[in-house]
């Protein structure tokens, strides 16, 4: 099935979000991806996780399995965002969970057009994503911004022009930041990953009066294999992917989780001590959509 079909088949008109990665190709890979964690709790821990795609106007989910082991009272949720979530109470010892899923991304190819949306004009569910938040002060950050987008038209091109700012400030290296940095902390240094340099990309966007949210997901050709994390601005009246991560090439992606920034998206929640061993697998590679 191709894109133009995937579209009728759901009912779209042109797609409510589009990945941009600044990529015009309608060539949309489908994409199969594995996750498998494994646990050792010292103690019963109650837990969240998001590690499962939502199907909707931009991509496509099929074939997903969810499998828990050792988990007493597995409920899946929605959250606020959306979101879909899965909660159970882990045992003390060792517990596994292991997601796998296939994926495609809807794109309609005009991913470079998006004017600006006014303010009033915005609808309120998009209102929140303009506001400051844990790990992206954008209140912090209309000077810089301004500095970066001098005749810049507004929309599109000051995203960007904000992309290129911090693909040329930060250098990519993994396991660089551990734990998660602030946009204003990650300033001070010349190095990052994902996590850092969406949080400053959706800071300087939010300052300027670009709704802008963090993502969480999965993108093609990775090294090491890992979740990824970038963002989405809405602009020219719906919500338009970009990527401030530092010397990636345009492979599909999909999303397993939005909110303001990393703080609503771990795609681990516990409410308890720390695992005293966590490990994580992730496999994402192209496959045959014949």
């Amino acid at each position: 099935m191709d894109v133009e079909e995937l579209v009728n088949v759901l009912g779209l008109g042109g797609g409510q979000c589009l990945y941009s990665c600044f990529k015009l190709s309608l060539e949309i890979e489908l994409l199969a991806v594995t996750t498998e964690l494994s646990l050792v709790l010292d103690c019963d821990t109650p837990m969240i996780f998001k590690l499962v795609p939502s199907q909707g106007a931009d991509q496509v989910i099929k074939a997903l399995t969810f499998d828990l082991e050792g988990g007493l009272e597995e409920t899946h949720f929605s959250d606020g965002h959306g979101n879909q979530c899965v909660r159970a109470l882990m045992l003390k010892g060792a517990s596994s969970l292991r997601v796998s899923f296939e994926g495609q991304q809807i794109s309609n190819g005009s991913t470079r057009v998006g004017h600006f949306v006014p303010i009033q004009a915005l609808p309120v569910a998009v209102l929140p994503f303009l506001q400051p938040s844990r790990y992206c002060e954008a209140d912090q950050f209309l000077n810089i911004t301004r500095e970066v987008i001098t005749d810049c038209s507004p929309g599109y091109d000051q995203i960007e022009r904000i992309c290129s700012f911090v693909q040329t400030k930060f250098r990519y290296e993994p396991g660089s930041s551990r734990t998660p940095r602030s946009a204003l902390d990650a300033m001070q240094d010349a190095a990052g990953v994902c996590r850092d340099f969406a949080h400053v990309s959706i800071a300087m966007l939010r300052s300027i009066s670009i709704p802008a949210r963090y993502v969480v997901g999965y993108l093609e050709g990775l090294l090491p294999q890992d979740v990824h994390a970038w963002g989405e601005a809405y602009v020219g009246n719906r919500w338009v992917a970009f990527d401030a991560t530092p010397g990636l090439g345009s492979g599909e992606r999909i999303a397993i989780a939005i909110g303001r920034d990393a703080a609503e998206v771990a795609i681990m929640d516990q409410f308890g001590p720390l695992p005293s061993s966590s490990q994580m697998q992730v496999s994402v590679r192209v496959q045959d959509s014949d």
